[in-house]
């Protein structure tokens, strides 16, 4: 790994987007499995499993959030980024037609 890949692990808000999918996807198949876990860890009665268990698929539903309102900033940065691009392709589509 380079030096620049370092610095700059994202090419794009496009790239960004599709890892913070990537990190949902992964946080949802986490609590999945977590819950398959818990269950067993309560059916073999064990209490203090399955409660460390609730709390990590608690804290994966807190990181599911974040990672939801970061996906959505990402989009709105999308957004505002073509709208930019546009305003600016037009200006200068005028400023050339003159």
């Amino acid at each position: 790994m380079s030096n620049d890949d370092i610095e700059r692990p994202f090419d794009s808000i496009e790239s960004a987007h599709e890892y913070m999918t990537l990190l949902a996807n992964t946080a949802l198949d986490s609590i999945v499995e977590l819950s398959h876990d818990r269950d067993l860890a309560l059916r073999e009665g064990q209490q203090r499993r399955a409660q460390a268990i609730e709390l990590a698929i608690f804290k994966l539903k807190i990181l599911g959030c974040h990672i939801f309102k970061g996906r959505r900033a990402l989009n709105d940065l999308r957004i505002l980024r073509r709208l930019i691009l546009n305003e600016r392709l037009t200006l200068e589509n005028i400023i050339a037609s003159m």
